[in-house]
């Protein structure tokens, strides 16, 4: 509660208005990163979900595909894509009846881990001034880093993206770089019914912290500033994504 009323009071000492889902918002999050720092696949993405966020139907898509796509743009190594393969692989699975409802659950939780490393992910290109340590670890638990799993029949059941964003998706999925494959399967996952339940219910904090960090990286507040409006808003946020992921799995059982 009382990270709450923290949060409201900086909210409104902000002037933050409401969450809604911007063109203007998904651009200024895709340019936290250089373009010389983006691959040509990637910018093809950033592109078509800056266009999607127009549309009401395809906006939430643009948001979290936006988030997790960023997020892995933000080290400069190339972390696993565990995380969204397993739910990629699962939410599949379980619509065929070859994953088991135990199976899915762990894969929603290996997802909410994916956000809430992109929450810190995404704060640390907000802070403008820092150098971060540690990279994110690279977990293999899916044994080939989340490279491979089930495109096709999982964009066959996607939710809320267009069909150029599955075609560029594609694109990602079968580059050889290691970084381009993570961003081709975030652009994936987020198009799963999971990924969309959990999207839907962290939709405002989300919008929240992503106007938040846009506004720190322009260099408008100290860096010790920043580092405590990040801090309160990242945790908020975190504990939205592991509430959500709770909900969602109750929703799918």
């Amino acid at each position: 509660m009382a990270l709450l009323l923290l949060t409201a009071a900086f909210l409104a000492t902000q002037g933050i208005a409401s969450a809604a889902i911007q063109p203007a918002l998904i651009e200024a999050t895709w340019r936290l990163v250089e373009d010389g720092e983006i691959p040509p696949f990637a910018l093809l993405l950033r592109d078509e979900l800056i266009a999607e966020a127009g549309p009401s139907s395809t906006e939430l898509y643009a948001l979290g595909a936006t988030f997790t796509a960023v997020g892995e743009l933000a080290w400069p190594r190339a972390a696993s894509g565990c995380g969204h393969s397993k739910l990629i692989n699962a939410c599949v699975g379980f619509n065929d009846g070859s994953t088991s409802y135990s199976e899915l659950s762990d894969a929603i939780d290996s997802y909410a881990v994916v956000l809430s490393q992109a929450v810190d992910n995404l704060r640390i290109l907000g802070y403008c001034c820092i150098v971060p340590a540690p990279w994110p670890p690279m977990d293999n638990s899916c044994n080939d880093y989340g490279r491979i799993y089930s495109f096709e029949d999982s964009w066959d059941l996607a939710k809320g993206a267009g069909n150029k964003a599955r075609c560029i998706a594609r694109r990602l999925y079968t580059s050889f770089g290691a970084r381009l494959n993570n961003i081709g399967a975030a652009a994936t996952s987020a198009a799963t019914i999971a990924a969309r339940e959990i999207l839907e219910q962290i939709e405002n904090d989300l919008v929240t912290y992503l106007n938040t960090v846009v506004k720190s990286a322009s260099g408008s507040w100290q860096c010790a500033q920043k580092k405590k409006n990040m801090l309160t808003l990242g945790g908020y946020l975190k504990s939205a994504i592991w509430k959500a992921a709770s909900v969602t799995k109750h929703n799918l059982s």
